[in-house]
């Protein structure tokens, strides 16, 4: 039981990638992470596994978590909204999970 709690865990902590990147935030300016999104790819930020020009590992996550990403500039409240948002996202998904796995 506590294998596939973990297996489940995993899952959604490594799926955040593919929730920072959803294509759907790109095409609503209105929403804050996709202001972030936008700016890490104008910056020249892409989804390949190119070094230093990662759009998750060398933009999104670092800004995420408060650190400066070099010819990006993004509105401090701007990212708290979104860190907070994708962490209310991330708990929704831990709970799903969690009753499946019961």
């Amino acid at each position: 039981m506590s294998k596939i709690r973990f297996v489940l865990i995993t899952t959604a902590i490594l799926s955040a990638q593919l929730v920072f990147a959803n294509h759907d935030m790109l095409s609503s300016s209105s929403r804050p992470c996709a202001i972030i999104a936008k700016a890490c790819l104008q910056a020249g930020f892409v989804r390949t596994e190119e070094l230093n020009k990662q759009f998750w590992q060398s933009c999104m996550k670092p800004l995420l978590l408060g650190q400066p990403v070099q010819g990006v500039t993004v509105n401090s409240a701007t990212v708290k909204i979104c860190r907070a948002n994708k962490i209310d996202e991330l708990k929704k998904e831990l709970k799903a999970l969690e009753k499946a796995s019961k």
